[in-house]
């Protein structure tokens, strides 16, 4: 799961900046930031910030339908 920062949320104290790992976190304009590519997707931000400003979200994938001749199979 690739983290995100709600932007309105963060009031910028910088907690999970000094307890990121990778050290892929800072600070801009008062709110924190972060390189998703280079992330660890540990958790440790989410986990230390005090206002929630921290999400989880399931990468974009391309969802392909499944094959015309599969049949799901009925429990």
């Amino acid at each position: 799961m690739v983290p995100t920062i709600d932007a309105f949320r963060c009031d910028g104290c910088g907690i999970c900046v000094l307890k990121c790992p990778p050290q892929v976190m800072g600070v801009v304009k008062e709110v924190a930031v972060i390189i998703t590519d280079l992330c660890d997707e540990c958790g440790i931000c989410n986990d230390v910030c005090p206002v929630g400003a921290v999400r989880f979200k399931l990468p974009e994938r391309h969802y392909q339908p499944a094959h015309p001749a599969y049949r799901a199979v009925s429990r």
